[in-house]
This record gives C-alpha cells, sequence and structure tokens, in this order.
C-alpha cells in the first residue's frame, strides 16, 4: 500500500497538472457584430488546430453526430474546454460547429455543410471568427456566410474553407484527428493530432522497486522545450513526453541510471516494459498514470496551457550515446485516440532524481542487480528431509553444494519446501514464498516455501542464493535470502525433476533459471515417514534404493526400506 500512495504522489508532484478538468467541453457562444467594409475583404490561411472534439448522436446534438472544430492563423491560440473560452495574441480565430447523421463516427465526413439544415450542416449560433489583439482582446464576432467545404486528402489530409459575413474566405489544410468526447477518458483536454518532434533534453526519476514489481522503475521525461531539470516543469511552449520504464534495479539507487533496449506496453512490470497511460481517480482526484505526452501550448500561468495524450501501444528504443553517460532514442508509439506519437533524441544527458525508499530496508543481501542462474555444472540436485515442523513436512533442495561437491565456482540455490504431513517425497506443483519469514508459524501451508533466515549457528539456510568466487576455494562472494517468488516443481522420470524458479530478494533482484536432471534422496523413508496417507499416497515406486510414493488417492500405506 505504501508504494502505491508513493507512486501516486509522486506523479502529482512531477505532472504538475491542471486544477480545473472537465469531462465534456463547453462552446464558445458568440456575440456577432455587423458586417465589416468591403474594402477589408481578403483570404486568411488557417495554419493550426486549436481543438476539435466529437460528440456521438444523443438528444442534447439533435441525434446527430456533432464535430466542433477550432482552427487559427497562430500557434499561441489556446481553447479552455471548460469555460470554452479562447486565448490568443495576434491572431485570427475560427469556429465551426458541424453535424453529420448519428453513426458516421470519430472521422469529419467529406461535403457541403450548410447553415441549420441537410444532412450535413453546422449550427450558425456557434459558427464564427474573430480577431485578438496584440493584448490578447478578442475583437467582434463575425458570423459565417455560405457554405463551408470539407475535402478529404491522402494521409488525413483535410482541405476546409468557408467564409464569414465581412466576405473574408478562410482555409485550413492539414490533418484533423477528433477527441471522442464519449470514452470516459478526456478529464484533461486531449492532443487533437498525430505528434512528431525532436527531443533535446531530458530528466528522469528513479523509483526503484515500485508496486513490489521486483523491477525497478524509472520515469525518463523528454523534452523539446527549456525545462527545470529538477522538477520537469515546461518553461516554455513545446512537448514532454513521460515513460513510465521497467527494467533493473539498482543496490545504490545513487546509482541509476537509464539501461538501453527494446520497451514495449505492458501491464505487468517485466524488464524492457513501460506502463500505459490513463486515467485513474485518486481520493475524488484525477491524477494521470503511466506513459503519456504533455504539450504546453502557452505560457499564460492558467490551466489551458496544457494538453495531453495517453500512450497505449507501440516502442520506445532505447541506446547508448556518442559520449559517456548520454542516450539515444526513437519513439514509435500510438495513443488511446489512435494518434501517433513518434520523435527521436540524441546524446541525451539525464539528471536522475533518486525517490525510491528501497534504502529504507534491512535485507540479508549484498546483490546489486538481477541474477540469471547458471546450473548447467549441476549434474544432480540434493533433497533432505527436515521433518514435521509446524503442522507441515520440510524438504531442503540444494542446487549445487556448499562444500564444493559439485565444484567450487558457480551459482548455489538452496530451497525449502512445505508439503502435507507425511508426504514421503516432494510433489509436483507450484510453490510460492511465504509472505513473511519462518517465526510466523500460522503462515506454514502445503505448497509454501520458507524465506532465508540464520540457523543456530549463523548460517544462511531456508530457501537462499549464494555464489562461489572465481578462482577460489568454496569462498561465496555473493548471497541473498529469498524473500518472494515462486518455484514450479515437476517429476519428470523416476529419478528426475524440473525446477523452473522466479525468485527475488528483499531488496526485489530477481533470481531466475531453470534447472532438470536427477536427484538424490538424502533421508530414510523409515524413519519419521514410515505412516503416509493422504492424497499424496497412491502409488509406490523404486527410485535407486528408495521407495516414492506418488499419484492421487486416499489409501494409507506403510513404507520400509528394501
Amino acid at each position: 500500500m505504501k508504494k502505491s500512495i508513493l507512486f501516486i504522489t509522486l506523479l502529482l508532484s512531477v505532472l504538475a497538472l491542471p486544477t480545473a478538468a472537465q469531462k465534456s467541453f463547453v462552446k464558445n457562444s458568440p456575440r456577432f457584430s455587423a458586417p465589416a467594409k468591403a474594402d477589408e475583404v481578403k483570404t486568411l490561411a488557417m495554419s493550426h488546430v486549436v481543438a476539435s472534439y466529437y460528440t456521438a448522436a444523443s438528444e442534447a446534438t439533435n441525434n446527430c453526430d456533432n464535430y466542433y472544430l477550432v482552427v487559427s492563423d497562430k500557434t499561441n491560440a489556446v481553447f479552455n474546454s471548460a469555460e470554452g473560452t479562447i486565448v490568443a495574441t495576434n491572431a485570427n480565430v475560427a469556429a465551426i460547429d458541424l453535424y453529420a447523421p448519428a453513426g458516421t463516427g470519430t472521422e469529419l465526413p467529406e461535403g457541403t455543410f450548410k447553415a441549420g439544415k441537410g444532412s450535413l450542416y453546422y449550427d450558425a449560433d456557434y459558427s464564427y471568427t474573430t480577431k485578438y489583439g496584440l493584448s490578447g482582446k478578442p475583437g467582434k464576432e463575425n458570423a459565417l456566410k455560405g457554405d463551408v467545404t470539407v475535402k478529404k486528402g491522402a494521409d488525413n489530409s483535410y482541405t476546409v474553407t468557408f467564409a464569414d459575413a465581412n466576405g473574408v474566405q478562410y482555409t485550413y489544410t492539414g490533418t484533423l484527428g477528433f477527441v471522442d468526447m464519449n470514452t470516459g477518458t478526456t478529464v484533461y483536454p486531449q492532443i487533437p493530432t498525430d505528434v512528431n518532434t525532436t527531443f533535446t533534453g531530458g530528466m528522469a526519476y528513479y523509483h526503484g522497486n515500485l508496486m513490489e514489481s521486483n523491477t525497478g522503475n524509472i520515469y525518463i521525461n523528454l523534452f523539446d522545450c527549456d525545462f527545470d531539470p529538477e522538477t520537469g516543469n515546461m518553461k516554455g511552449t513545446g512537448f514532454n513526453l513521460a515513460i513510465c520504464a521497467f527494467n533493473r534495479l539498482f543496490g545504490d539507487p545513487k546509482q541509476a541510471t537509464i539501461i538501453p533496449g527494446t520497451y514495449t506496453m505492458a501491464r505487468n512490470f517485466k524488464s524492457e516494459t513501460y506502463f500505459p497511460g490513463m486515467e485513474i481517480d485518486y481520493n475524488g482526484m484525477t491524477v494521470l498514470m503511466g506513459t503519456y505526452i504533455k504539450r504546453r501550448k502557452t505560457v499564460t500561468g492558467s490551466d489551458s496551457d496544457y494538453d495531453y495524450a495517453y500512450i497505449t501501444d507501440g516502442t520506445v528504443v532505447i541506446t547508448e550515446g556518442d559520449e559517456e553517460g548520454t542516450f539515444n532514442f526513437t519513439v514509435d508509439c500510438t495513443t488511446d485516440r489512435g494518434h501517433k506519437v513518434t520523435g527521436t533524441a540524441k546524446n541525451i544527458k539525464f539528471n536522475i532524481v533518486d525517490v525510491s525508499d528501497d534504502k529504507e530496508k534491512y535485507v540479508e543481501s549484498n546483490l546489486d542487480r538481477d541474477v540469471q542462474l547458471n546450473l548447467d555444472y549441476i549434474k544432480k540436485a540434493r533433497v533432505y528431509f527436515l521433518g514435521n515442523q509446524n503442522g507441515v513436512n520440510i524438504f531442503t533442495v540444494d542446487l549445487g553444494s556448499p562444500s564444493g561437491k559439485d565444484g567450487d565456482e558457480g551459482d548455489l540455490l538452496r530451497m525449502e519446501f512445505q508439503t502435507k504431513p507425511g508426504t514421503a517425497y516432494l510433489p509436483s506443483g507450484t510453490y510460492e514464498l511465504m509472505e513473511n519469514d519462518h517465526l510466523w508459524t500460522n503462515l506454514y501451508a502445503p505448497y509454501k516455501m520458507t524465506r532465508g533466515y540464520f540457523d543456530n549457528v549463523g548460517g544462511r539456510t531456508g530457501t537462499r542464493y549464494e555464489h562461489f568466487e572465481k578462482g577460489r576455494y568454496c569462498v561465496v562472494d555473493s548471497f541473498a535470502f529469498v524473500y518472494s517468488g515462486r518455484v514450479g516443481v515437476e517429476q519428470l522420470a523416476n529419478e528426475e525433476y524440473k525446477f523452473t524458479i522466479e525468485l527475488a530478494d528483499g531488496k526485489g533482484y530477481q533470481i531466475k533459471g531453470e534447472w532438470s536432471g536427477p536427484v538424490e534422496l538424502n533421508y530414510d523413508l523409515s524413519t519419521g515417514l514410515d505412516k503416509v496417507s493422504g492424497d499424496e499416497a497412491a502409488t509406490v515406486k523404486l527410485v535407486g534404493n528408495t521407495l516414492l510414493v506418488e499419484g492421487v488417492a486416499r489409501a494409507s500405506v506403510s513404507l520400509s526400506t528394501p
């Protein structure tokens, strides 16, 4: 729970989200002026989409699909969706409220839209043009006159032409994508178009073992504008891509860095993945989580400065830069609205801020990275029966000998399994680590594993990992108590088992691998196991000089060695 709260709290401090947000947008209601003199007639090219919203047919939209479009000849124009107002400087702005037959969908149809009539029409009460002066004050609002013509070209490009009551001719040419107001994920204003840019700077936050994922989370922020390298606040207009990436953990958080690789979208917190972007409710506030891109359209200090897009698919490729400590990025992603987010970054040096709490934990481990077990040198496993403890039978399996019987260089793994009382062997199944250490006797149960702990003479036992130092006889240089994870156990044949290992130490470093081969039973079945009953007692099998009981049945069998 602590990690969940930390995650959201840190996001709140990083994102600098606007405080006012609405699930719907408000259209501006203009007050039209009289037509100007004929000598003011001219042609204007509108190059910037200020806002574009789609609302599916309902009673509120006269049972028609509605497309509300605001365009301008300047990029500084910003639409406040909560208030239906526009902020702009020295800019011409036009709003067009278009309607099409129900079921047309989010893609604006081609055709001629007439004022207030026909299958394609525009609402003259919310369609207008105006001019904003150098002080940002809007001029008189002019009604549209005549038809609005929409033509679609290649690559989702459009040409929209119309005129106002002054006879001024307007043309917008470019891509159009409408924010779907019926999807339920539009609390914050959405970027209505594709994004392609070149990022020139970056900073990151290292969260460590976030959500107990046993991977290292790092929030990578890329910018194509001026920004504060400590807080990530954007100082100018432009884009900020926030990538919620997962990879390895770092024993010393101050050594945390970005790991090159190809990152794909996933929700499982695995290495080389990024978490998708979304809005979540937290204590009555809507906050962003995951990977998203943020645009600052203007620098007014108001909520309407920003809009967003939530990334839900695609790849982020990270490579090492030309200089040490720098990184290159290739971004090819898609938002939940279907818009593309693409871009590159070259030789970016990051300020990485440590916001993890991993350093507060005490764990018996000196690992500083994940471990991929190399157990090929082990020819056989050794199984020991520790008796009945806390109502279950305890078996220890050694992969590799601490005394060097299998060699004195390589990985060692001891696993402590819990089974039903009376079980004479280790049954197949998936065994999960206990939620707490071995002293918590009420947590012992079949198909559990005991965490690592110290024995009576101070040795490491229970489920634990060690590694022999190369070149020295039976000297351990790496070690860790295992705190979480699971092991799959499968009996392959009379004398062979397969172990599929997915474990982690208390810091969250993963210990993974696989081993299969023969097992050596180092206990006497006639001592302490001469009364075997329950589901495990079904058939009796000779393994070497030892009898094993296996299968599923309801029986009671007495065993003795031959």
